[in-house]
C-alpha cells in the first residue's frame, strides 16, 4: 500500500477483522484491529508475523475472559479463517512465487506461457499443450500445497530448491500453516477489489489503448486510435463537473494521470462512465458488448442479496466471458 504521496515507499498494514460482527459494521474503523505495519520492502515477511501466530495459537486453545454484562468468566476462542491482500502481499504470506511466476495462480496449477520474445508469463486457457476448461481447473489441495513447500525446504541444494519452487510456484512452508483453522490456499481467496478494480479493468483499458504487455491485437481490431482514446479520457475528466460527489472522487485523466487511479475510481469508471464513453467507439460492436457483459456481472456481484441461482449465473457468466475474451 502506497501511503505516501510520492509513492516511493510502501507498507503493508496487518488488519484483523471480527467476522462475528454484522457485515455492515465489521470493517468500520472503530471495529477493526491493526496488528502492525510491515515495511513493503521486507523479504522475510514471516519474521514479522511470529508474535501474531503465537497469540492466535493461544486464542484458538481458549483464553479466560470476563463477560461484564453477565459478571462471569468464560473461555474465549478466536480462529483465523481468512486472509486478504494484494497479490504481492499474499504471495509473500503463503510463500509463493507470485503472479509473474510459471505457476502464478494460488488456487490452481494452470501453467503460464510467454509470447514469442516476451519476458512476462500470462495464463490463457488456450495453450500449446491443450485447452483448459475454466469450469474444471487443475485445483491445488492443502495437502499437496504443504508437501510441495516441504520439498523445497528439504532440497539438498539451492539450485534444486529453486527448480522445485519454479515447478510448483511454492517457495516454502508458510508460517501460518501451523494454524489449523487455515486451509492453503482456500483461506486466501482473491478479493474483489484487487481482482477486478485493480487488475481486470486496468488491463482492459490497456488493451483498448494498445499498451498491454507489449502485445498487439493480432488478427483482432479492438484497439482505439490515440485520438479517440484521448477524447474518451478527456470526457471522463469532464464528467466530474456534473457527477455528484456521492459517487466518489473526481475522475483522473486515464491518459496522463493513470497512477492516480484508485480502486474506487476504477470501479466508477467501469460501471458508470465506460459504458457511455465506449459506446460506438470500437470497430466492431462485439467488443463493446463483451465489455458490457463484465460490467453487468460486476453490478450483480455487488448486490446486497444473491440467490443460489444468481451465484450459479455469476459463476457461469465469468467462465463464458473469459472464453469469449480468448477467442
Amino acid at each position: 500500500m502506497a501511503y505516501f504521496s510520492r509513492r516511493q515507499h510502501s507498507v503493508w498494514p496487518v488488519i484483523l477483522i471480527n467476522y462475528n460482527l454484522p457485515p455492515e459494521v465489521r470493517t468500520h474503523h472503530d471495529r477493526i484491529l491493526c496488528y502492525g505495519v510491515i515495511p513493503g520492502t521486507v523479504k522475510n515477511l514471516d519474521s514479522y508475523l511470529v508474535p501474531l501466530r503465537d497469540e492466535l495459537g493461544d486464542l484458538a486453545k481458549g483464553v479466560k475472559s470476563l463477560d461484564l454484562s453477565a459478571e462471569e468468566y468464560f473461555w474465549q476462542h478466536v480462529y483465523l479463517i481468512l486472509g486478504f491482500g494484494d497479490y504481492p502481499g499474499i504471495a509473500k504470506l503463503i510463500r509463493m512465487k507470485g503472479h509473474n511466476g510459471l505457476h502464478p495462480c494460488r488456487f490452481c496449477e494452470i501453467l503460464g506461457i510467454r509470447a514469442e520474445g516476451g519476458k512476462v508469463y500470462y495464463v490463457p486457457l488456450y495453450q500449446p499443450s491443450g485447452s483448459i476448461d475454466p469450469a474444471n481447473l487443475p485445483m491445488r489441495s492443502h495437502e499437496k500445497f504443504i508437501q510441495q513447500g516441504m520439498a523445497v525446504l528439504e532440497a539438498s541444494t539451492n539450485a534444486e530448491a529453486e527448480r522445485l519452487a519454479k515447478d510448483s510456484g511454492i517457495k516454502g512452508v508458510p508460517l501460518l500453516s501451523s494454524i489449523n483453522s487455515l486451509n492453503f490456499p482456500l483461506s486466501f481467496s482473491f478479493d474483489f477489489m484487487h481482482l477486478l478494480f485493480e487488475n481486470l479493468f486496468p488491463n482492459l483499458t490497456k488493451h483498448y489503448a494498445g499498451t498491454f504487455k507489449d502485445l498487439d491485437c493480432g488478427i483482432e481490431d479492438y484497439e482505439l486510435s490515440k485520438e479517440v482514446w484521448s477524447e474518451i479520457c478527456a470526457a471522463g475528466v469532464a464528467s466530474g463537473d456534473t457527477v455528484p460527489t456521492s459517487f466518489g472522487s473526481r475522475m483522473p485523466n486515464l491518459e496522463t494521470e493513470r497512477s492516480s487511479m484508485t480502486a474506487e475510481a476504477w470501479g466508477f469508471w467501469a460501471m458508470y462512465l465506460a459504458p457511455i464513453l465506449l459506446r460506438n467507439r470500437f470497430s466492431q460492436r462485439r467488443y463493446y458488448d463483451h465489455f458490457l457483459k463484465i460490467v453487468r456481472l460486476v453490478h450483480k456481484c455487488i448486490s446486497f442479496e444473491l440467490t443460489q441461482d444468481e451465484v450459479s449465473e455469476i459463476r457461469q457468466g465469468f467462465q463464458d466471458w473469459v472464453l469469449e475474451y480468448e477467442e
